[in-house]
């Protein structure tokens, strides 16, 4: 597996999971981090009854970049096979319910005494502590307590739902990346290996942060909808054209406003170039019917090369497609999965996609050889059934 990135001097251990744990490694691997993901014998559980999983490892694109092992935990030698590893680690991922890697033998305490310089990292979505901690939950329970599923409501009706990004990736996955490197930058410090208590309902309720100060400021109201960052304004907004399809309005300040009227020929309009809140509706109603007239490529043409601040609303197979989007290689294509390219960009040190998930998802016990593991002690593990034989 040929690693590259700025993370290249990063080892970590993985707990194999599901949820925002293996997205916030695939970012890791990405950019060049060694990581090793320990799976239970016969492999994770699958996210559905009867669904085979052996048909999705094309599709599992949060796994790719790093490689698997599949070792008993509950026995001796599993245990002490993972504190080897764990010695050799800048930090540990587990994403399982509080207590459950304590049961395991595998708990902080021990693996801070293994390595006084481990990052331990436990992505939940209650946290570790807490009357609700033991409680199970997914993206949308997570947002419901941190208030952050308010902030979508509609009409004065609670959104039916929304995709796992702000909750899951982004109130979890990211502040779990954000927390192991700044434990590591600590260590690497002098300082102390540490647990880092990364926790979606936490994570979401610090990403609306900007809102939160806006609404200190007099604002933003928290009445979803009203406001002029969630819909509340026609100058910030989608609307539908012609085709049914959608474009975005983004004209926020004046200067961008102006040339949104300008392109619309609208500067003399009285109600747009003077909004009020009373003639708010009126404002929406004009540049929906203004909008409406064409379809969606009429108005990308009409604002391309401007400060306008309108683009389209585009799918995720279009967006693979869109201009913009090629010339910066954003998507790749890897066993006929189109799936986001590694992110951030760096100029001298790139990451890269260094397996695709189908060959990430194969049992591969000898990259323990990677990590110090000699071949015989590898077959070792395998003929003693602690770890499982690659198929």
């Amino acid at each position: 597996m040929k690693r590259q990135g700025p993370l290249t001097h990063l080892k970590i251990v993985e707990f194999a999971g599901i949820g925002p744990a293996p997205y916030g490694a695939m970012l890791l691997a990405d950019l060049g981090a060694q990581i090793i993901r320990i799976d239970r014998p016969g492999g994770y559980p699958a996210l559905a009854d009867g669904l085979d999983l052996s048909a999705m490892d094309a599709a599992s694109v949060c796994n790719r970049s790093r490689d698997l092992i599949r070792l008993d935990l509950k026995s001796e030698e599993g245990r002490s096979t993972v504190l080897r590893l764990i010695s050799e680690a800048d930090a540990v991922i587990e994403a399982y319910r509080p207590g459950t890697m304590e049961k395991l033998g595998l708990g902080p305490d021990v693996c801070l005494q293994a390595n006084p310089k481990l990052a331990y990292v436990r992505m939940t979505g209650w946290g570790q502590s807490g009357p609700m901690a033991q409680m199970a939950g997914h993206d949308m329970n997570y947002l419901g307590l941190s208030g952050a599923l308010s902030l979508f409501n509609r009409d004065g009706a609670a959104t039916q739902g929304i995709p796992p990004l702000v909750g899951d990736m982004g109130g979890g996955a990211m502040f779990m990346v954000l927390g192991l490197l700044a434990a590591v930058m600590q260590a690497r410090a002098g300082g102390a290996g540490q647990v880092v208590d990364a926790a979606i309902v936490d994570g979401s309720a610090s990403l609306f942060a900007l809102l939160s100060g806006l609404n200190a400021m007099g604002q933003h109201d928290y009445s979803a909808g009203n406001n002029p960052l969630d819909g509340g304004r026609h100058f910030y907004r989608t609307y539908i054209c012609a085709d049914g399809e959608y474009v975005v309005v983004g004209a926020i300040e004046g200067a961008f406003r102006k040339v949104l009227l300008e392109r619309l020929d609208l500067l003399t309009d009285p109600d747009l170039t003077r909004p009020t809140a009373e003639n708010e509706a009126i404002c929406v109603a004009k540049l929906s019917g203004i909008f409406a007239g064409q379809p969606r490529q009429h108005w990308v043409d009409l604002f391309q090369d401007t400060d306008g601040c309108v683009t389209p609303v585009l799918s995720v197979p279009e967006a693979a497609c869109a201009p913009h989007n090629q010339a910066r290689n954003l998507f790749e294509t890897l066993d006929d999965v189109i799936q986001p390219a590694p992110a951030p960009r760096f100029s001298e040190t790139p990451g890269v996609i260094s397996s695709p998930p189908v060959t990430a998802n194969k049992n591969a016990p000898h990259a323990l050889g990677d990590w110090g593991f000699s071949t015989a002690e590898i077959e070792t593990l395998i003929t003693g059934k602690v770890l499982e034989a690659a198929p």
